[in-house]
């Protein structure tokens, strides 16, 4: 006889290892090891690594003008930049430090005034609506890239067809072009969310206004400061620039976790599916080298971090491994590529969309 998870009764009794036969069981024994502390000095030691390493490549770029210097600085900034964001995730799920206010206030500037993306709409976009249900189709807005671009095989096939015809065709040409713009799509998106919710009267509350605020700061410091020392133009195409390094990098880094064939997108019923199944059905790691895990900040154990989200980036590799047993013991899959392979293959995905499963039990038998 079988649970719903599909493991055996017998085995259940027979393991000598109890925190594996379920979730709750799990997240009991990492909580026992202490695994929720928080390693504030370091974290907050890093971020501010992020930010230097920003100012750094900004310096750089505006004190050489040679093409060779303004690429590696353009790189250095970018990576500052990626930094900051992928930290701040860190702290928009309260996994920075012991206190929430400050968590709350490291959200603020990293997302609504360093990035200028609304710390408030990140946290209803990312943490709440895609958290939930990962490449559930219908329910998570993050796999919806409809109608510009086709990702899953049910996108075409609900398609008209001057639809199918251009994301057989064009897609494949312009998403590489189109991509650059993530940044500026993710910044209008915020806007958009921001003011609506303060034309409510209903929505309104004072943490809008106060984001309201951060938004505006990043503005000034971006856009109208540099005013009193370079053109307008200057200004403008130097924060273009920005956006667009950023929005690739934020693509592949944020992409290469959900996009893949190995991340299996599912049916919208699949929404009632068992918490961790979802969870790590529809998300893989990523393994890269030190800098790269200093730049992700956790976001390298997405399976990890997804399962249990609120836990700091610095205890996930411990984390990981007992996530790996309970998965073995589960029969669940538990992928990870490096983070080239990953990049490709969500590259590949605009080129050959993938399926969408209907029985994700079922699914990650199969594919697992």
């Amino acid at each position: 006889m079988q649970n719903k998870t599909g493991v055996d009764f017998q085995q259940e009794k027979n393991t000598t290892k109890p925190y594996l036969v379920d979730f709750k069981s799990l997240g009991m024994e990492i909580k026992r090891r202490g695994l929720y502390g928080r390693d504030t000095r370091k974290v907050c030691l890093e971020f501010i690594a992020h930010i230097l390493i920003t100012i750094v490549g900004i310096a750089l770029f505006i004190t050489f003008d040679n093409i060779f210097s303004r690429v590696i600085s353009a790189l250095i900034m970018t990576s500052g930049l990626l930094g900051i964001g992928t930290h701040t995730h860190n702290s928009s799920h309260y996994g920075s430090t012991e206190k929430k206010s400050i968590d709350d206030f490291l959200t603020s500037l990293g997302y609504s005034t360093l990035l200028g993306f609304s710390g408030v709409f990140w946290k209803h976009k990312h943490c709440i609506v895609h958290h939930g249900n990962p490449n559930i189709i219908g329910v998570d807005e993050d796999i919806d890239l409809m109608p510009f671009f086709a990702v899953t095989e049910t996108d075409i096939e609900n398609a008209s067809k001057l639809g199918q015809f251009y994301h057989r065709n064009i897609q494949p040409i312009i998403f590489p072009f189109i991509i650059s713009l993530t940044a500026f799509n993710i910044q209008r998106q915020a806007w958009l969310f921001l003011i609506r919710a303060l034309l409510n009267n209903k929505r309104r509350k004072t943490l809008h206004w106060v984001d309201l605020g951060y938004n505006i700061l990043h503005i000034i410091i971006w856009l109208v400061l540099p005013l009193l020392f370079f053109s307008p133009t200057a200004v403008i195409e130097f924060y273009i620039l920005r956006n667009v390094l950023i929005g690739y990098a934020l693509f592949f880094m944020l992409g290469s976790s959900h996009l893949p064939n190995e991340a299996l997108c599912s049916a919208e019923h699949q929404q009632h599916q068992e918490f961790s199944l979802k969870q790590i059905a529809g998300t893989i790691n990523i393994k890269t080298n030190r800098y790269g895990r200093f730049i992700m900040s956790g976001l390298d154990y997405q399976i990890d971090h997804h399962l249990f989200r609120g836990i700091s980036y610095t205890r996930l590799p411990e984390v990981s491994e007992l996530v790996q047993e309970y998965c073995e013991y589960h029969n669940y899959p538990y992928h990870t590529l490096g983070f080239f392979e990953a990049s490709w293959k969500t590259i590949m995905v605009f080129y050959k969309p993938k399926p969408v499963h209907t029985d994700l039990l079922k699914a990650v038998t199969v594919n697992g």
